[in-house]
C-alpha cells in the first residue's frame, strides 16, 4: 500500500442517485426557478461530500488502529499489552462494521470502509454534481497521505523489539486514540441533528475514550 496505489486506498464514495431530485434545465439563459435548483442542488452535493470525508477519514482512523493492533499481537511481549492489543483490534473492526452498515443504509459507498475498493461517483444533478466535485477536491490526496504515514509508523514499530516495542506501541495508540476523540467531537457537534449517526459517534467515543485511558494506565504500569 505505498505511492503508487494510494489512490486505490484512500476515500472514494458514491452518493447515489436516491438522494437527490435536482436537475437543472437545458435553456439559456438559464430561469431564475433554475439557478435556485442548481444553488441548492451544490450546498446538497457539497454538504454530501463533507459528510463523505468525515466518514472515510473514520473508517481511515479505525483502520488504522486495526493494523497497528494486529502487529502488537504479534510482536509484544507484555502479556498485557498483546490483550490490550486484541481488544483494540475488535473493538476498532466492530467500530468499522457499524459505521459501514449506517452507510449501506444511506446508500453510501467508502472505499475505506470496502476492503481498499473504489466506486465510482453517480451523484444525479449538475449542480449537485459540481458541488459534490468541489467539496471532494484532493480529498483522496489528503487521506492517502494518511495512510501512507501509517505504513511508515507500522515499519518503525516493526523495528523494535522487547519492551522498547511495548512502550512505543502504548504510547502511539495512546496519542492515536486522542486525535481520534477529537475528531469524534467535531463529528458530534457537525451532525448533532442527526440522531442514528450521532448515537453512532457517541458510542465510538466512548470506546475511544477507554481505549485511551486505558493504554496511559500500561504505559505507568510499565514504568514501575
Amino acid at each position: 500500500m505505498g505511492n503508487k496505489n494510494w489512490k486505490t486506498r484512500a476515500v472514494a464514495a458514491a452518493v447515489m442517485t436516491g438522494l437527490l431530485g435536482f436537475a437543472a434545465h437545458a435553456e439559456d439563459p438559464m430561469a431564475k426557478q433554475d439557478k435556485e435548483a442548481m444553488k441548492q442542488g451544490k450546498q446538497v452535493g457539497e454538504a454530501a461530500a463533507k459528510r463523505v470525508k468525515f466518514v472515510g477519514s473514520l473508517a481511515v482512523f479505525n483502520n488504522r488502529q486495526i493494523e497497528l493492533a494486529r502487529l502488537a499481537e504479534e510482536q509484544a511481549t507484555d502479556p498485557r499489552v498483546k490483550e490490550f492489543a486484541t481488544k483494540i483490534r475488535t473493538d476498532h473492526e466492530s467500530n468499522n462494521q457499524t459505521l459501514r452498515t449506517w452507510a449501506e443504509n444511506q446508500k453510501m459507498t467508502v472505499s475505506a470502509l470496502m476492503d481498499g475498493s473504489t466506486s465510482d461517483m453517480g451523484v444525479g444533478g449538475s449542480g449537485v454534481q459540481q458541488g459534490y466535485d468541489k467539496g471532494m477536491d484532493k480529498a483522496g490526496e489528503k487521506l492517502g497521505k494518511s495512510i501512507d504515514e501509517t505504513n511508515r509508523e507500522l515499519t518503525e514499530l516493526r523495528a523494535k523489539q522487547g519492551p522498547e516495542f511495548d512502550k512505543a506501541f502504548l504510547s502511539r495508540i495512546a496519542e492515536d486514540q486522542k486525535k481520534g476523540n477529537e475528531m469524534l467531537k467535531k463529528g458530534r457537534g457537525e451532525y448533532k441533528n442527526d440522531a442514528t449517526f450521532l448515537a453512532i459517534l457517541s458510542q465510538t467515543e466512548g470506546v475511544v475514550s477507554g481505549h485511551e485511558k486505558e493504554a496511559k494506565e500500561l504505559e505507568k504500569q510499565m514504568k514501575k
